[in-house]
């Protein structure tokens, strides 16, 4: 029996050891200078390279944040009380309005009514009969259009 618990001891030496050498892998990754962490050089083929770089240098000398520098809490703000009273508000003008046009609430009423008052204020003008310079101005198109026209060729070609 103590054969196969010296078994199992030198296992789990062997997975202490197999995650320390992943450890030690992972930490060398991180500090390797193709780190994730660290921005990745520029084509220098590209018109924005100089901007690029710039821009890489300048996030390396960066100063991090205090908590100093967050904004203060604006005082413009509702307060949970008054949100509560505007949503009940809201609540309020849709059930208003589900109830105002639920079906059964309106009807169509006194359409001739209405038709009445809509040709009031559409006031359509009169149809207007052509006048006599109006059909000597058709006339005179119709002239030259059938001047400007030719007869198809009688024979096929």
């Amino acid at each position: 029996m103590n054969d196969e618990t010296g078994k199992i001891a030198r296992l789990g030496v062997l997975f202490r050891g197999a995650a320390l050498v992943s450890l030690l892998a992972g930490l060398t990754a991180c500090a390797s200078p193709l780190s994730p962490f660290t921005p990745p050089p520029a084509d220098p083929s590209s018109p924005v390279a100089a901007a690029a770089n710039a821009a890489a240098k300048d996030s390396k000398d960066a100063v991090a944040p205090r908590f100093i520098d967050i904004p203060a809490i604006p005082t413009d703000v509702r307060t949970p009380v008054q949100f509560k009273k505007a949503v009940g508000a809201e609540k309020i003008a849709a059930d208003k309005l589900k109830r105002d046009t639920a079906p059964g609430t309106w009807t169509l009423s006194d359409t001739e009514g209405y038709a009445s008052k809509a040709r009031r204020v559409a006031k359509v003008p009169a149809p207007a009969a052509p006048t006599d310079a109006d059909r000597a101005a058709t006339e005179a198109f119709a002239k030259a259009a059938r001047e400007r026209a030719t007869a198809p060729p009688s024979k096929p070609q």
